[in-house]
């Protein structure tokens, strides 16, 4: 499906989406560099966006690895999304 601009773009949104999208496509964990470098986005706005997905349950952390994955409140989006 083409995606279309929307007329309107809220960007901090945007870069939000994109973030779990990548995570919906890889399908496995990714360090914070790796998805700042994947989606050319500044490590610090990877950051913030990480760290409210984190506190929304939409993506956790291992505490070991320092990796990101999705969480379980993105359940749903990856039964719709595959």
């Amino acid at each position: 499906m083409k995606k279309t601009k929307p007329n309107y773009p809220i960007k901090v949104l945007d870069k939000s989406l994109s973030v779990l999208e990548l995570l919906l496509q890889k399908d496995s964990a990714m360090n914070m560099t790796e998805i700042s470098e994947r989606l050319e986005i500044y490590p610090s706005t990877i950051h913030r966006i990480l760290d409210t997905l984190k506190h929304w349950g939409y993506v956790e952390q291992d505490s070991h690895t320092q990796k990101y994955q999705l969480g379980p409140r993105s359940e749903g989006i990856r039964i719709r999304y595959g």
